[in-house]
């Protein structure tokens, strides 16, 4: 029986994210220079059918501008038609990777590498589509499209000379005013009406009623003949090297993000409990559909999702017809988007760049580690200056680095007791045979006119190397000690490191050491 409260509510969540959906939807296709159609369809299939089939039941999913990149990469690299393949081939990985239950493994990832990548996209999209908004063309680079920003705001934004860059830079700045008008308003009420809406629509009325002559979405009167089925002679490449490693790029980022998004809705809703597997596998059922009919990578969407959970949806329903609300609308209203001007769907995209940007996180990462932060930064430079899988693969590499040195790391802390003349060396962490130079140099730096305690209370783990020369090390000092008559002692807390590596031969061990032992007296 259907419980008509949640019906309704759901009902109304639903219009208030397909009206968030659908700029957004557009905007993505044209970033990536496809057709709207591509974004779109990758909407509806995101909200009907990974929605259905969802894992998380408030999570929308949909086109991300997350992986406008990568998806321009790849049409510039191999086609368009190849990018329909990679986004069918994502689809299979995933749900290989949901039935393996290999879905929680996507959210092993350091924030400040998700960070940074977030970071590095949103300047990206900032900077490229900052030109399109003033009806320029986007360099390739960072380094292009930052030298030249300089050109392209005077000729756009400074000579009020009625040009068509300077009527399409006052409709992008008109709508991105509208944007941060709107989000500051006092009035929650207001606020469940999207901004990025009310912004187009308001740019749009704005761009028509003064007969502005610039470029505007072209949609025919029938919107699906526009479809783009993946052509079966497309298969023979399913097993290229570069078709692959675009799938698994996209796979890797498109999951992390979905899965990411999962948490974050789990923690903002007490109705949300994501099955992460299941959630991979509908995220590979939707990407498989999307290649199959030509369109864009899907993922779970935070903005969507917030979205959703603020306008107080219950179940699956709302993510569900929010889809079917897109595929009526371009059905039936499709001529209603002509109306609609490039520059501001690009100025949407300019302030979703900069939100991107986070400040505030980058700002708790540098508090937290600034070997994290490093990694933020290092990430974050690697996307602007390469591309976005080159710039991830540096960030996972200076994490591997950042982990192999804690992991190497001997860490001897020392404290020293006047009354006794004691120091008193602490060892803790993990030591194995490869950390074996770096603990011989700070035994052998211990002093040696003052008694000496190795304590290992703090010590996670120890090998038989390790052992071996402690053992040696302490044998060598009471020689020592014995040969100069000098007073002072060393002592080793065996029993500490015994409980640390129960597994080792300590009555074999301690049998040679009192052994040693009665040797050196001789």
């Amino acid at each position: 029986m259907i419980d008509i409260t949640s019906f309704k509510k759901d009902t109304l969540a639903s219009v208030i994210v397909f009206l968030v959906a659908m700029p957004l939807a557009i905007g993505i296709s044209i970033a990536c220079g496809l057709p709207i159609y591509c974004g779109i369809i990758s909407g509806i299939i995101g909200g009907i059918v990974v929605g259905s089939l969802s894992g998380n039941s408030l999570q929308v999913s949909g086109p991300a501008a997350g992986l406008i990149l990568i998806v321009v990469d790849i049409i510039g690299t191999l086609g368009i038609e190849k990018l329909f393949l990679i986004v069918f081939l994502v689809g299979l990985i995933q749900i290989l990777f949901g039935f393996l239950s290999l879905g929680k493994w996507f959210r092993a990832i350091s924030p400040a590498i998700i960070q940074g990548m977030l970071a590095g996209i949103g300047i990206s999209i900032f900077l490229s589509q900052f030109h399109i908004m003033l009806d320029s063309k986007p360099q390739n680079t960072f380094v292009e499209n930052i030298l030249d920003l300089g050109r392209v705001i005077y000729d756009s934004v400074l000579p009020l000379n009625g040009s068509v860059h300077h009527l399409a830079s006052m409709v992008g700045i008109l709508t991105i005013a509208i944007v941060v008008l709107w989000n500051a308003l006092p009035y929650k009420r207001l606020k469940v009406i999207p901004s990025a809406l009310v912004a187009v629509i308001a740019a749009s009325l704005f761009a028509n009623l003064m007969h502005f002559d610039i470029s505007y979405i072209s949609v025919g009167e029938n919107f699906w003949q526009e479809v783009t089925f993946l052509k079966p002679s497309l298969f023979a490449h399913i097993f290229d090297l570069k078709v692959i490693i675009s799938a698994l790029v996209i796979t890797f980022i498109a999951s992390a993000e979905t899965l990411l998004t999962s948490t974050a809705i789990d923690k903002m809703s007490d109705k949300s409990k994501t099955d992460y597997n299941k959630e991979i596998i509908a995220q590979g059922v939707g990407n498989s559909l999307s290649g199959l009919v030509g369109g864009l990578p899907i993922t779970g969407v935070i903005v969507r999702s917030a979205a959703n959970i603020n306008a107080d949806a219950q179940t699956r329903m709302s993510a569900i017809m929010h889809g079917v609300w897109i595929l009526l609308f371009v059905s039936f209203f499709p001529a209603v988007l002509n109306y609609i001007p490039i520059s501001s769907l690009a100025a949407i995209l300019v302030y979703t760049g900069y939100k991107l940007v986070d400040v505030n996180a980058a700002k708790h990462i540098l508090k937290l580690s600034k070997g994290e932060f490093a990694i933020y930064v290092i990430t974050l430079i690697a996307i602007l200056f390469t591309n976005l899988f080159e710039g991830i693969l540096v960030g996972f590499f200076c994490a591997l680095i950042k982990s192999a040195y804690k992991v190497l790391k001997v860490d001897i802390d020392t404290e020293y007791t006047e009354e006794t003349n004691t120091v008193t060396a602490k060892i803790h962490g993990n030591i194995t045979f490869i950390q074996l130079p770096t603990l011989i140099e700070a035994l052998e730096s211990l002093p040696k006119d003052k008694n000496i305690t190795l304590c290992a209370e703090r010590l996670h783990y120890i090998d038989h190397a390790c052992i071996d020369f402690i053992k040696e090390w302490e044998k060598e000092r009471q020689a020592e000690i014995e040969k100069n008559q000098t007073g002072y002692d060393v002592h080793v807390s065996w029993e500490q490191m015994k409980e640390t590596y129960p597994s080792f031969r300590w009555g074999h061990f301690h049998k040679h050491a009192e052994e040693d032992k009665g040797d050196s007296l001789h």
